[in-house]
This record gives C-alpha cells, sequence and structure tokens, in this order.
C-alpha cells in the first residue's frame, strides 16, 4: 500500500487542526444572526477554475496527484428503505471501507479501479448484526455482508469517466464543483457508474480538506473528511420481491 493510503487518515487527525481552528470562533460565538457571517468569515465561495484545474484540484482533493496511489476510506451509513407511497423506514447501519487504486497512464490520464467491504450494524446500539427486521414488511432478514466487488473501474480526465466496462464509450463528464467555507475548501461530486449497473442508481459526496493545505501547491493529495448518499434498488436481503421502491443512504467518514 502506498504512502498516501497508509498516512491521509493519520495525517488528517494532525492537520485539520488548520481548518478546525479556523472555524473555532465561529463555533463558539453560538447563534447568530446572518448579518454577523462576514464579520466571522463565515462565507461561501464558489472557485472560478478550467476544466483542467477543476481536475486537477479534485484529484488532490478525492485522490492524489501522484502516478500511482491506493486510497483508503473508511466510513459509516444508515440505510432507508423507500417504499412508494409510504413513509421511508430506516433499516440498518454500515461500517465499512473502500480501498482503491490509480495509475496514471497519459497527460492528465488515470486508470481507476476499487473495492468496498461494508458490515451490517444494529440502528439502536452499532453493535454488528446478521438479522434486523424490514419495517416495510415486518419480516426477519439477513443483511448480508456487502463485498462490492463487480465495480469495473474508470479512466478518467478533464473531458469525463470512461467506465471499464463500456471502454470504447465516450468519456461522460462528471459533475465536481469546488468552494471555500471559512478555513475548509470542499468539492460536491456526482459519481459516474459502470454502464452495466442499475439506471435508477445515484451517488453524489462531499470531500472537505483544510484550506490551508489546499492552497500549499506543493501537496499532492490532502486528508479529507468525506460525507455524501447514495440511492440503490432494494437489496436481493430486504426480500421485497416486486414492490415498488428503493433504497438511500447517507454516509460520512
Amino acid at each position: 500500500m502506498s504512502g498516501a493510503a497508509l498516512s491521509r487518515r493519520a495525517a488528517f487527525g494532525t492537520l485539520a487542526g488548520a481548518g478546525i481552528a479556523a472555524a473555532a470562533p465561529a463555533a463558539a460565538a453560538g447563534c447568530v444572526g446572518a448579518s454577523d457571517h462576514g464579520a466571522l468569515g463565515w462565507t461561501s465561495e464558489f472557485l472560478s477554475l478550467d476544466p483542467l484545474e477543476t481536475f486537477r484540484q479534485s484529484w488532490r482533493l478525492q485522490r492524489s496527484l501522484a502516478d500511482e496511489a491506493e486510497i483508503l476510506h473508511w466510513y459509516h451509513f444508515i440505510m432507508v428503505a423507500v417504499p412508494i407511497g409510504r413513509a421511508p423506514q430506516p433499516v440498518v447501519r454500515w461500517e465499512g471501507i473502500e480501498l482503491s487504486r490509480h495509475r496514471k497512464i497519459g497527460e492528465h490520464r488515470y486508470r481507476v479501479h476499487g473495492h468496498n467491504l461494508s458490515f451490517a450494524r444494529h440502528l439502536a446500539t452499532g453493535e454488528y448484526v446478521d438479522q434486523v427486521v424490514n419495517p416495510i414488511t415486518g419480516r426477519s432478514v439477513r443483511p448480508a455482508t456487502m463485498a462490492l466487488t463487480s465495480d469495473p473501474g474508470y479512466f478518467a480526465s478533464p473531458e469525463g469517466m470512461v467506465p471499464l466496462d463500456a471502454p470504447r464509450a465516450a468519456p461522460r463528464p462528471k459533475y465536481a464543483l469546488i468552494r471555500r467555507e471559512a478555513g475548509i475548501v470542499k468539492i460536491d461530486g456526482i459519481r459516474v457508474p459502470p454502464a452495466n449497473w442499475p439506471g435508477t442508481f445515484l451517488e453524489m459526496g462531499t470531500e472537505a480538506a483544510p484550506a490551508a493545505l489546499f492552497d500549499d501547491a506543493s501537496l499532492d493529495w490532502l486528508p479529507t473528511d468525506v460525507s455524501g448518499a447514495y440511492v440503490i434498488p432494494y437489496p436481493a436481503w430486504m426480500e421485497m420481491g416486486d414492490a415498488p421502491g428503493h433504497m438511500f443512504a447517507a454516509w460520512s467518514g
């Protein structure tokens, strides 16, 4: 595993203080009016970058500008069942990791591949579980450990993403917008999924890094906190049959 993968999370614990310290006076001030935000440094500004620079900076925030690197994400999320015409119901928590690797294959062009492994945890206690109640049907179900190994990976460039299950397809633009908020720089992104994944799949996320580190051009990668959400069809373990609806999950790590 590369140094980037090993040290990313450890570094955040020591380096993120730059961003946290910048936000501390605002937090200590308690609830204030909107007119006070500017004085406290509570600003939100979108960065106006050309496509190439947007790609480079997004790569620093989401991965690394190194020619080869392994990136490790550790996350928790809550999965919610969303039946059509009924109130959404939380089902189960999960904890997991995503390990991905990229390799530079040309000027501003990379090949990326990754896998996820997630374990079910109890909604109320956080204990590991192998059985939960489907709140829609009332039946006991067994949430299988999720080993996401079917992602074929993708080519990435400023022109967009090309999933490797359709390598001859034209690049598909990836939404990415970077903003600066006080002492933090954030990037919002929407994933380009593999071509053979369900058409209803959606994943979006946000990475956040201390602005002082983002402004240091000597850094190829930045320690980040991550959060996001996704929508998927009902998994088989939910035993929903042909019932209309889907699952929603919100994650952070």
